[in-house]
């Protein structure tokens, strides 16, 4: 059994937890820096999905994650203390922005084990960084942006071969690029001679019959 709200599936598992009398949650973090980052929030290496996320206890903090009705952009913060100075070069020179960040909840069992499989409560991308440095030990501030606000982002797409060859670098079961967009270029503000493959200059033909006061059945 499972149920669904909000477009995210809990597992059955996960139901029964968050019910009862007592509820051990936790918060998993994924950030796609060079190389991925994981993190929970509690202590020691927890391993989900075969992948083993580095606990944090209370070095870490993570901003309460809100969801509106009106599809708002709702971002976060993520906040990491006691932070070794020789690893602030480090996060200083990986373009991390735009990059792909999640977070999770999950919770653990009585016996410490992680329960079902943690839902997705934040998926966005990071955004700023900043850095607060006393010379021993550091503050990592990171902001993330909510993967709606693309919608507000002006996309420009024009009518030219470049955008088209983009958004078709092949052509169906062709390896070649689209090419249908290859001479937009050359017609614009060409002169075209309509109906006369031997007229050198534009006619003011209206459609009745006659150009310039001379029948066209005559030419």
């Amino acid at each position: 059994m499972s149920i669904t709200t909000a477009g995210r599936t809990i597992s059955a598992g996960m139901v029964s937890e968050v019910t009862t009398a007592q509820l051990s949650p936790i918060l998993l973090a994924e950030l796609n820096f060079t190389p991925p980052v994981y993190l929970w929030s509690g202590y020691g290496t927890l391993t989900y999905n075969g992948i083993g996320y580095l606990g944090l206890g209370t070095l870490g903090t993570i901003s309460p994650v809100q969801e509106t009705t009106d599809l708002s952009a709702r971002g976060i913060s993520m906040q990491l203390s006691g932070v070794p100075t020789a690893l602030i070069s480090e996060a200083l020179t990986d373009d991390y922005q735009g990059r792909a960040c999640s977070v999770m909840f999950g919770a653990l069992s009585t016996t410490a084990g992680l329960v079902a499989s943690p839902i997705t409560v934040f998926s966005g991308r990071m955004d700023v960084m900043q850095i607060s440095d006393d010379g021993q030990t550091s503050q990592i501030t990171m902001t993330a942006e909510n993967k709606l606000i693309d919608f507000k982002r002006t996309r420009e797409v024009r009518y030219t071969n470049e955008d088209q060859q983009t958004l078709f670098p092949t052509y169906a079961s062709i390896t070649l690029p689209d090419l249908g967009l290859e001479f937009v270029n050359a017609i614009q503000e060409k002169t075209i001679y309509w109906g006369n493959q031997n007229a050198t200059n534009a006619s003011n033909w209206n459609g009745g019959g006659e150009t310039g006061g001379t029948d066209a059945n005559e030419r």
